[in-house]
Parts: C-alpha cells; structure tokens; sequence
C-alpha cells in the first residue's frame, strides 16, 4: 500500500434523513475539523440507506476545505462503506476523491459512530 500524504480528524456536527426520488431513505451527515494540507474543512456524507441491518453500501462526499496558505479547494466522490466487525463504525473508502484543484486523492478512514467522529488517511490517486 502506498504511503499516506497526511489524515484527516473530522467530527460529526448533524444529519438529515430524506427520502430520494426512488423513495430510499438517505442519511446526510455533515461534519467539520481538519485535513492535511486542506486545513479546516467541512463536507457531507451521504448514505443511501435501502435495507435495516444492512453492514455494507455505498457513499458519497462533497466538501470544501481551506488551506492556511492556498485557495479554498472542493471535493467530491464516490465511495463504499462496510461495517467494523463487532463495532458500532463504519470503514470508509473513497477511491478517487476529485479535488476542484486538479488532484485526485484516495481517502481511507473510520467512522465511529458512536464517538460520532471520522478519522483517517489520505493517499495520491
């Protein structure tokens, strides 16, 4: 596995649950802290939710985030997410996380839902 080019401490600020047009519940949950070279950011998960009890699916994220000596940058991509073995958390993987920049990275991290935290690394794509 490549090496890291930094992690990212992210903390769970509210969600909002709604219905898409295929009528499968969606839950948005926003978050804010800090990444590596991005500085403090903010972005939304987002987790279709077709099934209770489900311990695997998809994700998405849209953020943006504000580096102490660069332009704000924005991010978005597609992921998956897979439940921690006898854990109340979620393994997070963004393979090709666009940033608005030009750069694509690979994020890799936890979401801890009881801590309500989401913690990690990232990687060059």
């Amino acid at each position: 596995m490549a090496d890291s080019i930094g992690e990212f401490t992210l903390n769970h600020t509210g969600s909002v649950l709604a219905k898409n047009d295929e009528g499968v519940v969606v839950t948005y949950v926003n978050y804010e802290g800090t990444a590596t070279g991005f500085g403090t950011g903010f972005g939304t998960m987002s987790f279709p939710l077709p099934d209770g009890g489900a311990t695997s699916g998809t994700c998405s994220w849209a953020g943006q985030g504000f580096p102490p000596d660069s332009e704000w940058t924005s991010s978005s991509g597609e992921g998956a997410w897979e439940q921690v073995e006898g854990e109340y958390a979620w393994q997070i993987s963004i393979p090709a996380l666009q940033i608005s920049n030009g750069r694509t990275i690979r994020s890799e991290g936890v979401l801890d839902l009881k801590a309500r935290t989401f913690n990690g690394q990232m990687f060059e794509g």
